[in-house]
């Protein structure tokens, strides 16, 4: 295994216990959950975009790969944390929010409640858009995993598993879309706006990453497309 691999594995190690670790900081050794929640936050930031950003790293190794594979590298990355956010997070929450909004002093509700304190009010209300937009969004994970699952089965060369990750990208797109102007449009009543932490991190750049890599995942599929409909016609020939 190569050192690269060590670093992505440790980075996925840190992102899947930053939560939880932030929630034994403020109940175990009595930190304030505010200053943890935001810690947490430009850790998870830091942590996922450099995680992301692995894939291009200069090593000697990934120096004679063609930037299309290191893209595709990192197009993976992606489907693999943010799927995985959609069904651990994001599902819990729709399928336990009141118990959560009902908690906010419990240690299992922190990893929840790090992200509502000044990052979005709307999860401690639980709004009908908010609901049917997360709900939604378990279901891009449940259908990108499903996909993930059949690329790997066709050993990369089913164009349908291309067509729904592709999908989920424009799902991410309308609904991180939804949640910014939904939000905006509204003058901002659910967020901290005079906090850099609360409002730029929290809200901005943390679900900005959702706004921006989606297209990275729509030319990634196109250029996967024109390969695997080139490989079919040849092979038909």
């Amino acid at each position: 295994m190569s050192w690269i691999r060590l670093v992505q594995g440790f980075l996925i190690v840190s992102l899947a216990l930053s939560l939880p670790a932030a929630a034994l900081t403020v109940f175990a050794f009595d930190a304030d959950r505010a200053v943890v929640g935001d810690a947490a936050t430009v850790f998870f930031v830091l942590v996922f975009v450099t995680l992301l950003s692995t894939p291009w790293w200069p090593t000697a190794a990934q120096r004679a790969r063609p930037r299309f594979e290191c893209l595709q590298g990192m197009v993976m990355i992606w489907f693999g944390v943010t799927f995985t956010t959609h069904l651990t997070w994001e599902l819990a929450w729709v399928l336990l929010h009141e118990r959560i909004i009902n908690a906010p002093d419990a240690i299992w509700s922190y990893p929840w409640w790090a992200y509502i304190d000044g990052g979005d009010a709307r999860y401690a209300s639980a709004s009908g858009q908010l609901l049917t937009l997360e709900s939604l969004t378990a279901l891009v994970g449940v259908l990108g995993f499903s996909a993930l699952w059949l690329r790997h089965w066709s050993q990369g060369t089913n164009p349908t598993a291309t067509l729904i990750l592709m999908a989920t990208a424009v799902a991410h797109l309308y609904g991180t879309c939804m949640y910014f102007g939904s939000e905006m449009l509204d003058g901002f009543p659910h967020v901290d706006t005079t906090s850099f932490v609360d409002c730029v991190l929290k809200f901005w750049l943390l679900n900005g990453i959702w706004l921006l890599m989606p297209w990275a995942v729509l030319y990634w599929g196109r250029r996967t497309l024109d390969e695997q409909f080139a490989k079919r016609r040849h092979e038909a020939a």
